[in-house]
């Protein structure tokens, strides 16, 4: 599996630096109350989601089918690891598998989106004979 190079590349490895240093190198300000309940649950599913889906989008620029298998092994990987440095690394913060639970469903949608995606963009038109 060669990795496309393009546009959507670079601001998915921009948007996982970003994502390493507001989950790991960040501490949390914890004396900012969340807008509602269970608001972080959100936040990481749309981090993922994202990070999944500028991923994914690299290949759906250039054409090619998205690595669906791979793509969802980085984020479990991605999600795991980055609980488990939060919880090591971090003294405001702890790991939560719910939160990895919330990753993973974020990278899901994208994964699914990205995979009808290509789909769509790659049907054959029908062949109407009279």
């Amino acid at each position: 599996m060669t990795l496309p190079k393009n546009k959507w590349l670079t601001a998915a490895i921009l948007w996982l630096i970003a994502g390493i240093y507001s989950l790991i190198l960040r501490e949390s300000s914890s004396h900012i109350a969340p807008p509602f309940p269970h608001f972080d649950k959100i936040a990481h599913a749309a981090l993922f989601f994202a990070q999944i889906w500028l991923l994914a989008k690299a290949w759906l620029a250039e054409r090619k089918r998205p690595p669906i298998a791979a793509l969802f092994a980085f984020a479990l990987c991605y999600a795991i690891g980055s609980e488990i440095a939060q919880h090591l690394l971090t003294q405001t913060r702890h790991g939560d598998p719910l939160d990895a639970l919330a990753d993973m469903a974020g990278s899901s949608i994208a994964l699914y989106l990205a995979r009808h995606a290509y789909q769509h963009n790659n049907r054959q038109p029908e062949n109407k004979t009279v």
